[in-house]
């Protein structure tokens, strides 16, 4: 046993060389070590120290995976070799409503709230996020929203399925069974 983790753990885990995961690991493991009294309890947690710290960490093997040309990556280079510049302004004009609706969204949710509901409110706490988002981090805002309008133009169609359903399990039981 090493004499200087015997006496302070926590130091000697500090001092070895490790990554930074490895570094946590064993700076827990120090001290956990170094809170408990002398004895055979910490004898075996300084033991377990230094062996963790004497493995040294085998690499994981990271698979390769084969990319392969997707249908829909091979029209987009297909569009871009021949669309030339009308691509660009189509492109260009997408940015623009995007960052449109995102605007309008924003004023939606900008608008003032009552003073009577509150602070914890959801329609208050939701207006405070998406401020604090669009401050935050705006391309993520619009990703957000995009897909909250993806899935709002989703939601009739999953009420119309829905309303369905009692009518499809009426046809279940009323079709006489085989067996």
């Amino acid at each position: 046993m090493n004499a200087t983790a015997m006496g302070d753990p926590v130091a000697w885990a500090e001092a070895q060389p490790a990554d930074a995961v490895r570094r946590r690991v064993l700076q827990a493991l120090a001290r956990r070590a170094a809170a408990q009294p002398p004895g055979a309890l910490r004898e075996q947690l300084i033991d377990r120290l230094q062996q963790r710290s004497a493995v040294l960490p085998v690499p994981l093997p990271c698979p390769r995976i084969a990319r392969t040309a997707s249908p829909l990556t091979a029209l987009l280079e297909d569009l871009q070799a021949h669309a030339g510049p009308e691509l660009r302004h189509v492109q260009a004009h997408q940015r623009t409503w995007s960052q449109l609706r995102v605007a309008r969204r924003m004023a939606e949710v900008s608008a003032p709230v009552p003073d009577h509901l509150g602070p914890l409110n959801s329609q208050v706490l939701v207006a405070r996020a998406l401020q604090q988002l669009q401050a935050l981090a705006p391309n993520y805002l619009q990703r957000l929203l995009t897909q909250l309008d993806a899935l709002a133009a989703l939601a009739p169609l999953q009420a119309a399925a829905e309303a369905e359903k009692p009518a499809r399990q009426a046809a279940k039981k009323a079709a006489p069974r085989r067996r």
